[in-house]
C-alpha cells in the first residue's frame, strides 16, 4: 500500500500515548479501514494528512496523494444506520471527462421512415437560437422506435453548442438507440423551413421526459444531473474504454472520452478499493427540467466529486449536499464559506494536474447550477467558484471514504 505523509505537526500538551499511536505504521489498507470502523481514525490521522495511493494508466504508474478532508459518518449501500468514515479527496486533478455529452433533441416511440422532418426552436438563447425559427432536414435511413435525432456539428455528435454555433454549421445525426455509438445518418444539413413531419418545439423549460422533444439546454450543452452523468460512470467503473459508459436516459449520448480512457477504478489495486465504501451521495437537482423529479437525489458511489458545500463554498441548497469538509475551511483560511463568482476568488483553492503538477486546472464539482439544466459548478484556475457547460471535459478531484 501507499504511505501516510503527515502535513500537520503534533502540538504541545499531547500526551505520550497519543504521540506513540500517531507514530504507528500501517501495513495494509485493511488495517486503516479497521481503525476507521472502530471510530478511532482521529487517533491516528489529522485533517490534512495525505495517504499515498498507487494508480496506473496504461503502462504508467502514478503515486496519488489523497488528502484527509473530514471525519464524518456515512450511509453505506444496503444499510440504514450510519457508519464512521474517513473522507479522502485527490490532491491533484485527474483526467478530464465530459460531465455529460450533448443529448439528443428527440427520441421516437415509433419507427420514423426515411424522409423530411422539422423542429422548432422554442426559446431565444444567445444569437443563434431564435424562438419560432423552424429547421428541416431529410433522413436517408429509418429510425427505429427508441431511436434518436441529435443535432451537433460536422462529424461531431458530442457537443451541439446551440447558442454559440451558427445554424449553418448545425448538422443532424440519427441513432438507432441511446446506446448506439455509430450513427445511422450523419452530417445531415438543415435549412429553414417546415416541410415534412413536425417533431415539436425544443425549449429551455421542457421538463424531464422519456420520449418526444428534449430540453434545449440539455441538448445544447449536456445534462447537469450527477446521477446520470458520464463523469460519475467513469469514476465508478473498472471497465475498459468503450465499455464503461451506458445510457442513463433515452436522450443520453456517449462522452467523447469513452473511446480513449479506461474506467478510473481500473487503475487501483483491489485492496484499496475494498477499503473504500459505496456510500450515499446526495445532490440537489436543477429547477429548470427536474422539478417533477424532486429537489435532490441520492445515489451510492465509491468515487464522487465534491459539492459546493463540501468544499466550503456558499451553496445553492444549504444542508443538502453534505457538510463542509474541515480541510477546505482550513486551506481557504476563511471564517465563512467562499463566495460564488469572482468576488470569492481564493488562490488557495487552485488545483493542479496529477500529470503536470505546475499546470493549474479548472476542477468540476458535482453540484448542478440549479438555475440551468446544463451547467455544473467548478473551481476555476484562478480559484473562483463558477458554473459552466456540462459538455466541457474539465478535470476533477475525485473523493472517496474509507469506511
Amino acid at each position: 500500500m501507499g504511505k501516510v505523509a503527515t502535513e500537520t505537526t503534533l502540538r504541545e500538551g499531547v500526551d505520550m500515548l497519543r504521540v506513540l499511536v500517531r507514530g504507528q505504521v500501517f501495513n495494509s489498507w485493511r488495517e486503516i479501514q479497521e481503525v476507521v470502523r472502530q471510530g478511532r481514525a482521529q487517533d491516528y490521522f489529522n485533517i490534512g494528512d495525505q495517504l499515498e495511493v498507487k494508480w496506473t494508466k496504461g503502462t504508467s504508474e502514478y503515486t496519488l496523494p489523497f488528502d484527509v478532508v473530514s471525519f464524518d459518518d456515512v450511509i453505506k449501500e444496503g444499510e440504514t444506520d450510519p457508519s464512521p468514515g474517513m473522507w479522502l479527496e485527490s490532491h491533484y486533478a485527474m483526467d478530464g471527462v465530459q460531465f455529460d455529452a450533448s443529448e439528443a433533441i428527440y427520441v421516437t416511440d415509433v419507427a420514423l421512415p426515411a424522409g423530411t422532418y422539422n423542429f422548432t426552436i422554442g426559446t431565444n438563447w444567445g444569437s443563434n437560437c431564435v424562438a419560432g425559427k423552424v429547421y428541416q432536414f431529410t433522413t436517408t435511413k429509418e429510425i427505429p422506435a427508441g431511436g434518436q435525432v441529435m443535432v451537433g456539428k460536422n462529424n461531431d455528435w458530442y457537443t451541439w453548442g446551440a447558442p454559440d454555433v451558427a445554424p449553418a454549421n448545425w448538422r443532424v445525426h440519427t441513432f438507432a438507440s441511446s446506446a448506439a455509438t455509430t450513427p445511422l445518418d450523419s452530417n445531415l444539413e438543415l435549412s429553414e423551413g417546415s416541410d415534412g413531419t413536425a417533431l415539436g418545439s425544443i425549449a429551455s423549460n421542457t421538463k424531464y421526459s422519456q420520449s418526444g422533444v428534449n430540453n434545449l439546454q440539455r441538448a445544447g450543452y449536456g445534462y447537469n444531473r450527477w446521477a446520470m452523468s458520464a463523469m460519475r460512470q467513469y469514476l465508478n467503473s473498472a471497465d475498459a474504454k468503450n465499455v464503461w459508459w451506458t445510457p442513463k436516459n433515452p436522450f443520453d449520448r456517449a462522452p467523447q472520452q469513452l473511446a480513449t480512457l479506461d474506467g478510473f477504478l481500473s487503475g487501483f489495486d483491489n485492496e484499496f478499493l475494498q477499503a473504500i465504501g459505496k456510500i450515499k451521495v446526495t445532490t440537489a437537482l436543477n429547477t429548470i427540467s427536474d422539478t417533477d423529479i424532486g429537489a435532490s437525489e441520492d445515489v451510492y458511489d465509491k468515487f464522487f466529486l465534491a459539492s459546493l458545500e463540501q468544499e466550503y463554498i456558499v451553496p445553492q441548497a444549504a444542508g443538502v449536499e453534505g457538510a463542509y469538509w474541515p480541510y477546505w475551511k482550513d486551506r481557504l483560511e476563511l471564517d465563512s464559506p467562499q463566495a460564488q463568482g469572482g468576488a470569492g476568488t481564493n488562490a488557495n483553492h487552485i488545483r493542479y494536474a496529477y500529470d503536470a503538477k505546475s499546470s493549474a486546472q479548472s476542477c468540476r464539482l458535482r453540484s448542478a447550477h440549479r438555475g440551468y439544466a446544463n451547467n455544473t459548478w467548478l473551481v476555476s484556475t484562478s480559484g473562483s467558484a463558477n458554473s459552466y457547460y456540462a459538455t466541457i471535459a474539465y478535470r476533477g478531484c475525485p473523493a472517496c471514504v474509507i469506511c
